[in-house]
């Protein structure tokens, strides 16, 4: 066996008990790499993203080498680790002081943050621009990138934390850190948590992984709020105070509102105060017409009802909704009773001089506080600004166009955002209860070697599990598998990693390397499968084998395009299910996707009829 080794190591033997004769060899890093004698003094420096001590034995000079037994005992955790290494014969003992190693990492830092914290809308994942905290807003999830850069791998009891000082001093300045998780929120992120930190582990050097915190910036004043990141080892450190295991980043927080005196919209930061006043905007004029119309009550956080026609105690519509709503309870799907209680309840209280929650039209008492049209868009062409710095400059040229440019860039952005977030956030909600939309639930997701998440679909919009589409007349492709405009039923189960190196090793031009899938975005697609490899897209880090595809040359088409994410690649010959697909080139001749041999048991779930 051998002791993979990280990073940059002197490597000094200090122990050797010969019973026969015995050396050690370096393989695979960047400097160092070669054959030692296994003399006490012995001693090698070397460096390498990943590389491997081996020990060997023979019993005498004609004989041939052969692989020792081996230990690592990197002692209690430190940053700058002092471990031991011991190499074993079969005779006498196992003790592993054949040869014996003190061995010491020569590297720096703990780990690495690469970029700052940015800020994920908690309801529906969405990243906000440049990654910014509006404190308008009020809670998120703060994403933090963490890069293993040390000597040995994160274990399950290393945790990413916000170091206690730092928690008083963002709390003094308005950022709580909220550690209040459900096992729900930890498992739809795929992280878990060990006191307030989030758990690192497993993680090898130089290996990425995105963790969340929870924070809530309505208090937070607009500026830059320095943020410090620790890791520890909750099963014990010897250097827990070690300023190799923090690093020191920062959030941006701003601050927008609506001034009703001008009507302009407001964003603050610390370095100075926008105002921006629209002066024309493009409206969808075919979507803002069929915008009129009644719509479900908000399912989130909303008290405003649904409109009725005036003088009846319920329209058509809402008896619609409501009969919909108690069929699909019945059918077992899952709805939320609250749905219910406001439909009925704003039926109820359309009747002259009843209810609490629409006026006597049926419409809602808030203006603007009922969401009853369907989404369209508007978009600003023509609007004025003004910059006003914080610290007033003097002459013709201040600082303005020179100094960080981060916050003229983010007052932009957050200003022409909230313009058209009302048509924005209409979409959204209409999107989340409307059940002429709503196609299913998010459930866990992991991004992390295999880029896979659960959903619970609408079945009234969902195909059979094991069936996929077939090409359709209206795509480019018309290569159909069984027939066009047709479906396509799959044989369980998934195809094994063992099957499929078995398949590998068949010439590329074997039917038996062929598949094809039904994407989003090109339809049904064919493809030869070429090889392995622990390569995707660049939001996730790759451990494990994913799946190439290449272009199949007996069909003149694409592989894949941005949009096929998430389709299936099917083994042809069988029809049995290979692979998730997740990114390609850019080109369209190259696909990668995560076996779902991997997925059933990274998501510990069963993929069957």
């Amino acid at each position: 066996m051998s002791i993979q080794l990280y990073g940059h190591w002197d490597l000094h033997v200090v122990e050797a008990v010969h019973t026969w004769e015995n050396r050690y060899r370096v393989e695979g890093a960047a400097s160092g790499s070669g054959a030692y004698p296994g003399d006490v003094g012995s001693q090698v420096t070397a460096d390498g993203a990943a590389w491997a001590l081996v020990a060997e034995h023979r019993e005498n000079a004609s004989a041939t080498w052969k692989p020792s037994d081996m230990m690592i005992d990197p002692g209690l955790d430190r940053v700058d680790v002092r471990a031991t290494i011991g190499a074993e014969d079969p005779l006498p003992t196992p003790d592993f002081r054949d040869l014996r190693w003190d061995a010491r990492y020569l590297g720096g830092t703990l780990f690495e943050a690469p970029y700052r914290p940015y800020a994920v809308r908690p309801d529906d994942l969405f990243e906000m621009p440049d990654g910014i905290f509006e404190a308008a807003l009020g809670v998120y999830l703060m994403g933090v990138r963490v890069i293993n850069r040390w000597g040995l791998p994160f274990t399950d009891t290393h945790v990413l934390d916000i170091s206690a000082g730092s928690r008083s001093d963002l709390a003094m300045r308005g950022v709580r850190i909220l550690d209040s998780w459900s096992q729900a929120e930890l498992a739809s992120l795929g992280q878990r948590q060990l006191g307030t930190g989030m758990v690192l582990g497993p993680l090898v050097p130089g290996a990425g992984k995105t963790v969340y915190f929870k924070v809530d910036v309505r208090d937070a004043a607009p500026r830059k709020h320095e943020v410090e990141l620790v890791c520890r080892n909750l099963a014990g450190m010897a250097d827990a105070g070690h300023p190799a295991r923090r690093v020191r980043t920062q959030i941006f927080v701003s601050r927008t509102s609506v001034d009703p005196a001008t009507g302009e919209i407001v964003s603050r930061v610390q370095e100075g105060t926008l105002r921006m006043r629209l002066r024309e905007f493009a409206l969808d004029q075919v979507n803002g017409r069929k915008a009129r119309r009644d719509c479900p009550p908000p399912r989130r956080g909303s008290t405003a009802g649904t409109r009725a026609v005036a003088g009846s105690a319920a329209s058509v519509e809402q008896r619609d909704l409501l009969r919909r709503a108690l069929q699909a309870l019945l059918d077992g799907r899952p709805v939320d009773p609250c749905l219910i209680r406001e439909i009925l309840e704003c039926a109820c209280a359309s009747r002259p001089g009843a209810g609490h929650h629409c006026d006597g039209n049926g419409g809602p008492r808030d203006p603007g506080g009922g969401r009853c049209d369907d989404p369209f868009y508007a978009f600003p062409t023509k609007f004025s600004y003004t910059v006003t710095p914080r610290a007033p400059f003097p002459g013709q040229y201040g600082p303005i166009p020179f100094d960080d440019p981060w916050w003229k860039v983010l007052l932009l952005i957050i200003a022409l955002l909230l313009l058209i977030a009302g048509a924005l956030v209409e979409a959204a909600d209409v999107a989340y209860q409307d059940e002429d939309l709503v196609i299913g639930t998010l459930g866990r997701v992991r991004r992390d070697d295999v880029d896979a998440a659960l959903c619970v679909i609408d079945t009234d919009r969902a195909l059979a599990f094991l069936t996929t589409l077939d090409a359709q007349s209206n795509e480019d492709s018309q290569n159909a598998v069984t027939a066009l405009d047709g479906d396509i039923t799959l044989t369980a189960p998934v195809m094994t990693r063992a099957e499929l190196d078995a398949i590998m090793v068949l010439p590329a031009s074997d039917p038996q390397r062929k598949v094809h899938k039904s994407g989003a975005r090109t339809g049904l697609t064919h493809a030869i499968m070429t090889g392995f490899a622990p390569l995707g897209h660049g939001l996730a880090s790759w451990s494990i084998d994913q799946l190439t595809l290449e272009t199949d040359p007996d069909f003149n088409e694409l592989v894949s395009q941005p949009g096929d994410s998430g389709s299936i690649w099917v083994h042809t010959a069988t029809l049995r299910p290979v692979a998730l697909h997740h990114s390609g080139d850019g080109s369209g001749v190259l696909a990668r996707a995560s076996l779902l041999d991997d997925v059933q048991g990274l998501m510990d779930i069963t993929i069957s009829g």
